[in-house]
């Protein structure tokens, strides 16, 4: 079996447990947060990948970055992730959580990259015009891509619409490329 098709199984194992005890509005953003600093952290996965230390020492761990106490039903839920020698799956099972979560929800998945930062009431005004303009409620995840020249890409359940100047700049490139070769 495959570990995206075990990462899931955990995933949907974890949703209809929290489901069936109404613990989903409590367990989801302490799951957002801790998808948010595995991502940064790279070496937080080779840490808790790491043979030599505990399983309680992992869960500790996970406790001190987040900067929360688990809540009883996460923490034996990544306790037993880790006893089971699957800590390496932890960061998928997190994001298929996700994924079910927002499904069951309908709220659209939305990942905004700016090429620069922007101020507080602008990202409001940007995020609630994308709401409208989708017409669906929307959870939206933004980072900063200075590689992104100017403008911006939105991602929208996989599906990118880009207004970036190197998206435009490529899409040059690539129009100018495929006329080369037409041409001969």
């Amino acid at each position: 079996m495959s570990s995206g098709s075990i990462a899931s199984r955990y995933a949907k194992g974890l949703f209809e447990f929290c489901q069936e005890n109404n613990e989903l509005e409590s367990i989801y953003p302490i799951i957002r947060h801790l998808l948010e600093i595995l991502s940064k952290e790279s070496k937080l996965h080779e840490v808790l990948e790491d043979i030599t230390l505990t399983p309680d020492e992992k869960i500790s761990l996970i406790e001190r970055v987040s900067g929360n106490t688990l809540p009883k039903t996460l923490k034996q839920f990544i306790a037993l992730i880790i006893k089971k020698n699957r800590t390496d799956i932890l960061f998928n099972v997190l994001l298929i959580f996700r994924r079910i979560y927002l499904n069951s929800k309908n709220i659209l998945d939305v990942e905004l990259l700016m090429a620069d930062e922007l101020t507080p009431p602008a990202l409001e005004k940007i995020k609630a015009k994308v709401a409208n303009t989708l017409n669906s409620a929307c959870e939206i995840d933004v980072k900063v891509k200075p590689e992104l020249i100017a403008g911006y890409t939105l991602i929208v359940n996989g599906k990118v619409f880009d207004s970036s100047v190197k998206g435009q700049l490529s899409s040059v490139k690539k129009n100018l490329l495929e006329k080369k070769f037409d041409n001969r």
